[in-house]
């Protein structure tokens, strides 16, 4: 085991601690906007124990390991918002692989993370994505009848089987499809102009628009996905002349609403964390 590769571990975290502070976004929580149930210190206190679960997660080589550290930490601290775990998903199984990879280019990382769900991940994943689940009972989640038992009603088989049962969730396919959108969402970070505040609303708006979001779906249904994705592609393009003027006009229509592009920003979090990883390694 490399363990000099889990030191870059909070090279690949700084996502997490960026993505809150950025000031404005469309209908999420910034450094001056909060929803009623979190605010900004909130995610950074998460981003903190995701932070310590991405490392339990490197020096063991497993997924499991960080779902179980984190799992541990919110329960000890009392923290029953759900707030960190899409970002915890996506980054996990990079942190698992980041011990003997460490130094190698982002695609290389990504297709070892992709190995290591598709392979290496099995029933200990599972109950602890599960044992998450249930502990924050996330609103969005409703009454689920399917191909694996829902949450509080039984226990899957394996953490790959959960992915494949909700394949059209933004977060499960990256896992599963070996984070394809993530490594979109980084090269418009490389190639986006201004500071990493500019590159990541412009690479928001651009996920937003190609992709839309699949929490937002859930949450309010599909027609709202397909107006918020004609909504970001209008704000894309406004953003040639003015960025901050188009994220704040996406904003004033998305917050009303209640509409918060989470799956959405967990991937461009995860991409900040690679994009600064390639800048020091």
């Amino acid at each position: 085991m490399r363990e000099g590769g889990c030191s870059l571990i909070p090279i690949v975290s700084l996502g997490l601690y960026v993505e809150p502070v950025i000031h404005p976004k469309p209908g999420a929580v910034t450094a001056l906007e909060a929803h009623g149930d979190k605010d900004v210190y909130d995610f950074l206190s998460n981003a903190s124990l995701v932070e310590y679960s991405l490392l339990e997660s490197c020096r063991r080589g497993s997924i499991g390991a960080g779902l179980r550290a984190y799992r541990v930490m919110v329960s000890k601290l009392g923290l029953k918002t759900n707030i960190a775990l899409g970002s915890l998903m996506l980054l996990a199984p990079i942190a698992s692989v980041l011990r003997d990879l460490a130094g190698a280019p982002v695609r290389e990382i990504l297709e070892g993370a992709h190995r290591l769900v598709l392979e290496k991940t099995g029933k200990e994943e599972a109950l602890e994505y599960y044992a998450l689940l249930e502990y924050f009972s996330p609103s969005h989640l409703g009454k689920y009848y399917g191909p694996v038992p829902g949450v509080g009603s039984g226990s899957p088989n394996s953490l790959l089987e959960v992915l494949r049962a909700a394949s059209w969730d933004m977060v499960h396919g990256e896992l599963l499809k070996g984070y394809p959108i993530t490594m979109e969402a980084l090269k418009v970070i490389r190639e986006s102009p201004g500071g990493l505040r500019e590159k990541a609303l412009k690479t928001l708006l651009t996920i937003l628009s190609r992709h839309g979001d699949t929490l937002l779906a859930s949450k309010y249904g599909l027609t709202a996905y397909r107006i918020a994705r004609l909504e970001a592609e209008r704000a894309l393009k406004e953003a040639d002349f003015s960025l901050y003027e188009a994220v704040e006009r996406l904003d004033k229509l998305w917050r009303p609403r209640g509409w918060n592009p989470g799956a959405a920003l967990d991937i461009i979090a995860t991409a900040i964390g690679l994009y600064n990883y390639e800048k020091t390694c």
